[in-house]
């Protein structure tokens, strides 16, 4: 597997990080529109949903959708799409079924009634499917290094969500956000497949012996890394959960539009670096070169980048939410103040952490992502007045958390670069 050169992996990330821009700028711009058709409670139905899509995605695909970039042949990852596409098929099925069997006792748990909730709930695993399917596609134009047509769908994505958002929020329609994100989906998924189509995928003939090949030599995703991982996604889904059943939908809603507003766009323009930098990281370990330059040349424009975006958060949260979204929306500029620093670590260490499934330390990782789970989750039950004693814990859970990851991160690849380089300091 060839390493992309410096030019072209910046190059690379520069046209993921314009696509993302231009994927992020079309909500960003509909936002205050849409803040003004909906109420928080429905914006805290959506956070529901996706507080439930959100982990379980990661679980339809059992982690295989992670090895197509890792093969050095493309008949390997062909077959490895394919078996994540399967997987997808028959995982959705026994999600579904789950979740409309606890479907009720969910809704008593949180306490809450409105009609939105059920809905979302209701229409949860065809999301999920959508969003876990996406993924192994999506793995195989990184691996074609197809950023454009990535940047294509991002933006098709988008627009397509707050289109249909737009439109069932000017005739009243009370789920049009949930509506409106799973027709996004649907269109990511359809772009997927037409684009990993055309960059060599093919859906058949399908191999037998070589899927069961595949599936024994990566059988540590599914088994390390799959739980662990979506108990690291669930992470971003408790506090949702939480402050709707401490507290209310509205305080959901507002928590929800802080991490809609900030984090969430801020995590797609990471993600280009991520999504260029895996392949990047992949083929520098598989030729047995050192990957602390590379890792140090992203690091600076992510510190960067995220400190800017905590700078912002902390002087002028509250003021900035107020005057785009609406008076209504104060405090979760306030939230967003609180969340500042934690936003931006996870902005910087969370591209850079997809080096250590090629480094093979993928059950340290795991290690790590419970211990995060269980300190989020932990911290729901210790009794919290306001919301913003709530989220001030999770701010200082969450810092540290990462803060432990990034030293982690770093000094598994000094390891790794130091046995190379035996004579290396």
């Amino acid at each position: 597997m060839k390493v992309p050169a410096i030019g072209s992996f910046r190059w690379n990330v520069m046209t993921l990080m314009g696509g993302s821009a231009v994927a992020q700028v079309i909500p960003l711009l509909a936002t205050p529109i849409m803040t003004r058709l909906y109420a928080p409670e429905q914006f805290g139905a959506l956070a529901l949903l996706l507080a439930v899509a959100n982990p379980l995605s990661l679980l339809v695909c059992g982690r295989y959708e992670m090895t197509v970039v890792l093969p050095r042949t493309d008949r390997e990852a062909n077959t490895l799409v394919q078996i994540s596409l399967g997987v997808a098929v028959l995982v959705t099925l026994i999600l579904g079924v789950g979740l409309w069997s606890v479907r009720p006792e969910l809704i008593a748990w949180m306490g809450v009634k409105g009609p939105g909730i059920g809905t979302a709930l209701s229409l949860s695993p065809l999301l999920f499917f959508f969003m876990g399917a996406f993924q192994p596609l999506n793995n195989w134009l990184v691996r074609k290094q197809a950023f454009k047509a990535m940047s294509v769908n991002r933006i098709m994505q988008t627009s397509a969500i707050t289109l249909v958002s737009l439109a069932l929020g000017y005739w009243a329609v009370g789920s049009g956000l949930v509506f409106g994100y799973i027709a996004g989906w649907a269109l990511y998924l359809i772009m997927g497949r037409i684009q990993a189509a055309q960059k060599g995928f093919r859906l058949w003939p399908v191999e037998g012996d070589l899927i069961r090949s595949m599936m024994r030599r990566y059988a540590s995703f599914p088994l390390y890394n799959a739980l662990p991982a979506v108990l690291n996604t669930a992470t971003l889904s408790v506090p949702v959960l939480m402050l709707t059943r401490l507290f209310d939908e509205e305080a959901t809603g507002q928590f929800n539009l802080c991490r809609q507003a900030i984090f969430l766009p801020g995590m797609f323009i990471a993600s280009a670096f991520m999504q260029v930098y895996v392949q990047h990281a992949s083929a520098t370990v598989s030729d047995g070169r050192p990957v602390g330059p590379g890792l140090r040349r992203l690091l600076r424009p992510l510190i960067l980048l995220g400190g800017g975006l905590a700078l912002v958060l902390m002087v002028a949260g509250p003021l900035l939410f107020q005057w785009v979204f609406g008076d209504a929306w104060e405090q979760a500029g306030g939230l967003a103040r609180i969340m500042a620093i934690p936003f931006a670590m996870q902005f910087v260490v969370v591209p850079m952490a997809v080096v250590l499934p090629a480094l093979d330390r993928i059950k340290a990782y795991s290690i790590w992502q419970v211990f995060y789970f269980v300190l989020v989750f932990g911290i729901g039950f210790m009794g919290h007045d306001t919301p913003e004693t709530y989220v001030t814990a999770l701010a200082i859970i969450e810092s540290l958390c990462f803060l432990g990851l990034g030293v982690y991160l770093f000094t598994a690849v000094r390891d790794h670069d130091a046995h190379l380089d035996p004579v290396a300091p």
